[in-house]
Parts: structure tokens; sequence; C-alpha cells
């Protein structure tokens, strides 16, 4: 029935199918665990209630085509994976399987305790190629920093007048990771997946974006003025494209992003970079 509804409300964005999936969830798979595969070497598991998670048990549902898309693009290019945001670890597992991304090193942050358990547990099968962190990103390390009470997907550093979870966790800089783990030399790929503290997360990796690192970027659908991508284009002075389901195209204005922003429920993929030359393969 869900994937039916799945199909169904393709036309309106599938729109309900969250409270949909949400209501299955608390009603009829409380107590069971899911499973994903991925790749033939690579699968996630989570707690079926999630709505988050568990629609991607749905033939009808695919989750962010143009994430996999560009990341298989890049599965032949010789690249380290740094996920911050990583929640359970769906790109990272995906990015270090060979039959998926290509294999590659990856670095997995994520702040939230409860979600970094499911994490690790996915990382596990990997730890030759996945090492992961219990730390929040921002533009400052070792700060002790509170968490928001949202749902896991939308919880970050809780803003000044925002509900706390009570969960209190260490910061740190992209850049103090990558000297930390020995990457500060590499040819990095970072996804930034940080709740509103991306312009701080910047900040924090001005050494791995003056090596040429690519950054990975959501631009929420609630965002009429897309002001990400605003500061990222005329305060930065980075080149952005926006990832599409079969295409990589430049954004050299942000009003460019009215045409393709159009469900406001979505977070839109881009990519930012100092120079394209750094990155040919990303724009064959």
């Amino acid at each position: 029935m869900l994937d039916s509804y799945g199909a169904l409300s393709r036309p309106l964005m599938q729109r309900g199918l969250y409270k949909a999936c949400r209501l299955v969830g608390s009603a009829v798979w409380t107590d069971r665990t899911a499973r994903i595969v991925l790749g033939q070497d690579a699968e996630v598991r989570f707690p079926a209630r999630d709505p988050y998670w568990n629609r991607m048990l749905l033939r009808s549902y695919d989750h962010e085509p143009e994430m996999a898309h560009f990341l298989r693009l890049l599965a032949h290019v010789d690249y380290s994976f740094v996920d911050c945001g990583a929640n359970i670890g769906y790109w990272s597992v995906f990015v270090a399987a060979r039959s998926c991304g290509g294999g590659k090193p990856v670095l997995a942050v994520e702040a939230s305790a409860t979600t970094f358990a499911m994490l690790a547990a996915n990382a596990e099968p990997h730890l030759d190629k996945i090492k992961v962190f219990h730390r929040a990103i921002l533009d400052r390390s070792d700060i002790a920093v509170s968490l928001s009470d949202a749902a896991h997907e939308a919880r970050g550093i809780a803003a000044e007048g925002q509900g706390s979870s009570g969960e209190i966790v260490s910061s740190i800089t992209i850049d103090e990771l990558l000297d930390r783990e020995g990457w500060s030399g590499r040819r990095v790929v970072v996804k930034l997946d940080v709740e509103g503290v991306e312009r701080e997360a910047l900040m924090g990796m001005e050494r791995a974006l003056a090596q040429d690192a690519l950054v990975i970027y959501e631009d929420h659908g609630s965002d009429p003025t897309h002001a990400l991508t605003r500061h990222i284009i005329e305060e930065r002075g980075l080149l952005v494209h926006l990832l599409c389901d079969d295409a990589i195209v430049a954004i050299t204005r942000v009003d460019e992003l009215d045409a393709y922003k159009r469900d406001r429920t979505k977070g839109y993929n881009l990519i930012a970079l100092r120079r394209k030359e750094g990155w040919p393969e990303a724009f064959v």
C-alpha cells in the first residue's frame, strides 16, 4: 500500500509519503530492524519505525539519485571522502563499497550519540575503509556544544532560543580532522550536512578549500532566498553546480535556482569548489 501511494503521489512530489511511513512504522514496525542493500558489498541497517529511512524500503522512492549518480561518476577517481553529518552512514558505506563508490577511504562524523551508534554499526564491516568520529563539525575545535531536540535528520547544534536535547558533544573543524588523521595533503570530497552551521564548517576548512577540496552541500527547498548558495557564490567566490539526476548544472547567479527548487520539503544537493580544473572528472 505504501509503495502504491508512493507511485501515485509522484506527480505531487510524493507529498504525505513521510507521514504515511511514520504511521506504519510506529504502528507495525516498532521493534523491527530494516536492511537496505546498496550493492553487493554494502548494506545499512536502521530501526524500521524511522520514516526518514524506511521510505527507502519502497520501490517507488529513490533516495537522492543525483548524489548516487555523482558519486558513481567519481568511482574511478583517486580521492578520499569526509562525511560530515553522516547520520547512519548511508553515503559513507556507499562510497567505501567498491561496488558503489569505488572503495574510497572515509572519515565519517556524527554528533548525535544514538545516531552515531548506528553509524558505527553500519561502518563495522568496512573498518578498513571507514573511520567514525562522535563529534560536531564547527569553525573551532574542542568546544562543548549542545544539540537541538529536532528529529535525527534535522538535528544539529542548538541555535540560540532553540530547544535542546540536553546532549553535549565536542566540536572539531574539518581542517583539524584532516590534520589529525594525516589527510592534509589528500584530494578530498567533503559532504556537508550539518544542519545550519554550514558557514562555520566552511570557515573551518579554509586549508582544504585552498587545496581544491570539493564540497557537496544542501540548499533546502524551504529557503526561497537560497541564502547558503548566495554566501558561497557572492562572499566566498566559489564555483557552484547543481546536481541533477543525470546532469551537473552550473549556477552562476542564485536566482537561477528558482527554476529547480520546486519542492519545499526537499533538500537540493550542490557542489562548490575553487576551480573546475581541480576536478576535471566531475565535468566530463
